[in-house]
């Protein structure tokens, strides 16, 4: 099957090539630096068009973004593949109890992390682990685009 013998391929070169990556990013977290609330915008940055926003609102963005994709991942596993309900198709359906339990499980992270934004929504270590999860998780959709379907959609 030509699917299969995709999906092998991709497995086999997957820890290879995601290495450099990871250790790209590992190198790259004590360059992190978020800024407190007191602090105002450079006139640089103003002059740029650049935007300096606090902490408590990088946190409430990220804790939106995370909520609202966790709720629907947690409460229907297929919920942006083919037969989910939501109009944005990302990828085929979920396959079968491993595939509806890693869907499920990767809600209920996404879930977990938003709820952090609400407990302490001023917080650097929040807002820090937002940075984390999202350094660690686009790697991996940057690679299911580009290798396509059935990985995600086009």
């Amino acid at each position: 099957n030509e699917i299969d013998r995709r999906r092998r391929q991709q497995a086999a070169a997957w820890p290879r090539s995601s290495k450099s990556t990871m250790l790209a990013i590992i190198l790259a977290l004590p360059a992190l630096v978020v800024h407190h609330n007191d602090i105002a915008p450079s006139n640089a940055l103003k002059l740029r068009g650049g935007v300096a926003l606090d902490t408590k609102t990088l946190n409430t963005i990220n804790g939106l973004y995370h909520v609202g994709f966790g709720a629907a991942l947690y409460a229907d596993p297929n919920a942006f593949a083919d037969s989910g309900a939501s109009p944005i198709k990302y990828t085929a359906d979920a396959e079968g109890p491993v595939g509806a339990f890693t869907s499920r499980a990767f809600g209920a992270m996404m879930l977990a992390l938003s709820s952090a934004a609400y407990f302490d929504p001023e917080s650097t270590g929040v807002l820090k682990a937002f940075a984390i999860a999202e350094a660690l998780f686009t790697p991996i959709l940057v690679k299911n685009i580009q290798d396509g379907e059935p990985a995600f959609k086009k």
